[in-house]
C-alpha cells in the first residue's frame, strides 16, 4: 500500500466525512469512496463505520490510523535525513504561527533564511497555540513558533526568547502617584482602581494572564472596551482612551496614535516565553535548526 492511500484514510478519519476529505484532497467523492472501499477489501477488514454520523473508525480502523501515522512519520524523518545528506539543496519546511506573531517575527527571519537556503520552500499555516499543537502532532507542520501552554503531549518546547508585557497609555495619562514608591516606571496595580482599561476579549492568552494578576492585586478593572485585536487595544490606549496591557510584539509592530508611556508591571517583569515547538520523535534538519537559531539570534538582541 502506497503513502498516498495512507494519507487518504487519515484525511477521512480526521475530517470524519468522505465528502469533506475529498474536497481537501482535491479528488471527487465517488473516487475517494472507491479508493477507501478497495483498501478495506485489500485488508479484509472494515476501516470506517458508515452507519454513524459523522463517519467513525472501527477498532481495525483505529489500529490502521495509528500505524499509518507512524509509517508516514518514519517516511518524513527518512526524507529529511536524505535532504541533509544531499546538502539541503531542495526541500520544504511547514511553519505554524499565530497570524499576528507571524507578521512580527517572520519578516526578521525568513529573508535571511532564504538567502542561506534558496532551495528550501517555506509553507505557513496560521492558528492559535492549541491548533498549532494539533497540526504538529498530525504532521501538517514541522515547526511552530508560539507561546507554550501546559501539555502532556510529545512535543519539545525550545526557548526562543522572553517577551515582556507592559502597561501602555498616552504620555501623561498616568501620573507618578500610580507608580511604586521610589521607582521611575513600575506601576502599582493596586492604585489603578477607577482607571479605564481597554482589554482583549476573554480567551486570549494575554487576557487570561492579566485577569490573574489583577485579581491577585484586588483590582476589578473598569473595562471601557473589549477587542479581539491586541493592536486595536494598544492604539486606543495610546490615543488617550485608557490603559492597556501590551506585549513587546504589539508595541514593536503597531504604531501608536500619540506619544506614549510604557510602564513595567512588576519586578521581575511580567511576561511569557516564546518557543519553537516540534515533535519529540521528529528529525530536525539542518535547515530547520538554522530557522530556530535565526529566531533566537533575532529576538534575543
Amino acid at each position: 500500500m502506497d503513502f498516498k492511500k495512507l494519507t487518504y484514510v487519515l484525511t477521512v478519519a480526521e475530517m470524519q466525512s468522505i465528502s469533506k476529505a475529498a474536497a481537501v484532497l482535491y479528488i471527487s467523492q465517488p473516487s475517494l469512496s472507491h479508493i477507501i472501499s478497495n483498501i478495506e477489501a485489500e485488508l479484509g477488514v472494515q476501516i470506517f463505520n458508515r452507519t454513524t454520523t459523522p463517519i467513525s473508525l472501527t477498532y481495525a480502523g483505529e489500529r490502521f490510523v495509528e500505524t499509518a501515522k507512524e509509517i508516514l512519520n518514519m517516511n518524513d524523518k527518512l526524507t529529511k535525513e536524505f535532504s541533509d545528506i544531499s546538502g539541503m539543496r531542495k526541500g520544504r519546511i511547514a511553519i505554524g504561527i499565530p497570524s499576528l506573531r507571524g507578521s512580527f517575527m517572520l519578516p526578521h527571519i525568513l529573508p535571511v533564511f532564504h538567502k542561506e537556503y534558496p532551495g528550501i520552500e517555506t509553507v505557513l499555516l496560521e492558528g492559535n497555540g492549541q491548533q498549532l499543537e494539533y497540526f504538529l502532532l498530525n504532521g501538517k507542520i514541522d515547526l511552530a513558533f508560539t507561546i507554550p501552554h501546559v501539555s502532556s503531549k510529545p512535543i519539545i518546547h525550545e526557548l526562543i526568547c522572553r517577551e515582556k508585557i507592559r502597561l501602555a497609555c498616552k504620555k501623561g495619562y498616568l501620573s507618578r502617584e500610580y507608580l511604586v514608591d521610589g521607582t521611575e516606571n513600575i506601576v502599582d496595580l493596586s492604585k489603578l482602581k477607577g482607571i479605564d482599561f481597554i482589554m482583549t476579549k476573554k480567551g486570549h492568552t494575554i487576557r487570561t494572564l492579566v485577569d490573574e494578576i489583577l485579581e491577585k492585586n484586588g483590582i476589578k478593572p473598569n473595562i471601557v472596551l473589549e477587542t479581539s485585536n491586541s493592536g486595536t487595544a494598544y492604539r486606543l490606549a495610546t490615543a488617550g482612551m485608557g490603559v492597556c496591557f501590551a506585549a513587546e510584539m504589539t508595541i514593536n509592530s503597531t504604531s501608536p496614535i500619540e506619544e506614549i508611556d510604557l510602564f513595567e508591571i512588576e519586578k521581575p517583569s511580567l511576561g511569557w516565553d516564546i518557543v519553537a515547538m516540534y515533535r519529540k520523535d521528529a528529525y530536525i534538519t539542518a535547515a530547520e535548526r538554522r530557522l530556530i537559531d535565526l529566531a533566537k539570534e533575532m529576538f534575543n538582541k
